[in-house]
């Protein structure tokens, strides 16, 4: 099955398209360390999955960064105290692409999650390839 980029598909998991805003800072950055003081960085999530997203961002970040992404997950189909869920997800960078002009597009992949975050993700991601 080939993406949206033209190359083969690589992820493990199906992602589908999302559209939430979301925060992140830099964690432990490997071999560059940016600083943008001690603020956090707003950001578009564009897909989501059990094992990773993917953002829209302005700043160039390097591919191995480690970033603290918070975000909340909303599933209107979930049971009523399930339908909201705030969450912080520790990713790693795997990609980073410029869209020129229009910011850059980083691909995430999650390193430590809270099973229960697992799981919410997983029943958004069914309820909106079902819809």
């Amino acid at each position: 099955m080939k993406n949206d980029y033209g190359g083969p598909e690589r992820r493990r998991f199906r992602r589908v398209r999302a559209d939430f805003t979301l925060i992140y800072r830099i964690d432990r950055p490997i071999e560059v360390r940016i600083m943008i003081g001690s603020r956090d960085i707003d950001s578009v999530m564009l897909d989501l999955s059990e094992g990773g997203m993917s953002i829209l961002t302005d700043y160039n970040i390097p591919v191995s960064t480690v970033l603290i992404i918070k975000f909340t997950l909303i599933n209107m189909k979930a049971e009523k105290e399930r339908r909201t869920r705030v969450m912080s997800i520790i990713g790693e960078v795997r990609y980073n692409r410029s869209l020129e002009g229009m910011g850059r597009r980083l691909g995430i992949c999650f390193i430590e999650i809270d099973e229960a975050d697992r799981s919410a993700i997983v029943d958004f991601v069914k309820m909106i390839a079902s819809s």
